[in-house]
């Protein structure tokens, strides 16, 4: 179970590094509250920045995990 843990981990720190590495869309923290982004205008997954698909990778694979996680926890 250890092992699946540091793969979270490292699945985690590559999620807080994508959206990190995002260029802003608005200056000063503008798109916190709702700003106009890039994939409101596309709704095709493939026309998105390799970042964007990446943040959704890690998004989705550690949510995954997160659920695994929790289901055998509470067992």
């Amino acid at each position: 179970m250890s092992g699946w843990m540091i793969v979270q981990i490292l699945i985690c720190v590559g999620l807080i590094l994508t959206v990190i590495l995002q260029p802003r869309k608005a200056g000063m923290g503008g798109g916190i509250f709702g700003g106009a982004t890039r994939a409101d205008r596309s709704s095709k997954f493939k026309n998105l920045p390799l970042l964007t698909k990446l943040t959704v990778l890690f998004s989705v694979i550690f949510m995954s995990l997160s659920l695994v996680f929790a289901l055998t926890i509470y067992r």
